[in-house]
């Protein structure tokens, strides 16, 4: 009886960690943080690759400070891939606020030339950067679109409202 009443306890003991190892993801249920692109800047470049600053800024909605540990990232130009972003930098990205980080990162040489010929000046160059914000805590999806430069923007004629 005794050696049941142990196994009794230590099965419900498991079950307590089990349910509390998901707690931590639980409290991170909060709404998704937004991943937006403020700036991509060319580095050096070779005959075959081209490096890129990445600068992203993360922004948190929720009541509770985010700790990143780092981010892996795929960014489009235009409905086209252009790079994939790894960066292990860490950093809070405070409560109800947003933080900036730079990841430098590298595409084909192809890649940048195939995205300069089929960039027009008369639409946006918009972007789409998909990936993972790795936290202490988990990780944490984001999918986010936006526009770096506005129609007409290199051209000198006004944007379109």
């Amino acid at each position: 009886m005794m050696g049941g009443m142990k196994r009794v306890i230590s099965f419900a003991g498991l079950m307590v960690a089990l349910t509390c190892s998901g707690c931590a993801s639980w409290l991170m249920n909060g709404e998704a943080p937004e991943v937006l692109v403020t700036n991509v800047t060319p580095l050096e470049s070779s005959a075959f690759e081209q490096r890129l600053q990445v600068d992203l800024r993360i922004r948190n909605p929720n009541d509770f400070e985010l700790a990143v540990t780092g981010i892996d990232f795929r960014l489009d130009l235009n409905g086209n891939w252009l790079a994939r972003g790894l960066g292990n930098k860490e950093l809070v990205v405070p409560r109800l606020s947003d933080s900036v980080t730079s990841v430098e990162t590298s595409t084909s040489t192809l890649q940048v030339v195939r995205q300069l010929l089929s960039f027009s000046g008369d639409r946006p160059l918009a972007y789409h950067v998909t990936g993972v914000l790795h936290t202490k805590e988990g990780r944490l999806p984001f999918d986010n679109s936006g526009v770096l430069l506005g129609k007409g923007a290199l051209s000198g004629s006004p944007a379109a409202p």
